[in-house]
């Protein structure tokens, strides 16, 4: 049986101030891939970070 082996709901992240990522969620199944794609400046190594 498979389940989410992480779960993130709402995460928000702020920088001096400013939100840089808000009302981030999903969640992450065992047993599968997974990629986190976008644009340069898009927030992927902060949410990672966050994480």
């Amino acid at each position: 049986m498979s389940g989410a082996v992480l779960r993130v709901q709402d995460l928000s992240v702020r920088r001096g101030g400013t939100p840089v990522l808000e009302g981030v969620s999903f969640s992450l199944q065992s047993r599968s891939n997974t990629a986190l794609v976008g644009p340069n400046g898009a927030g992927k190594s902060t949410l990672v970070a966050a994480v």
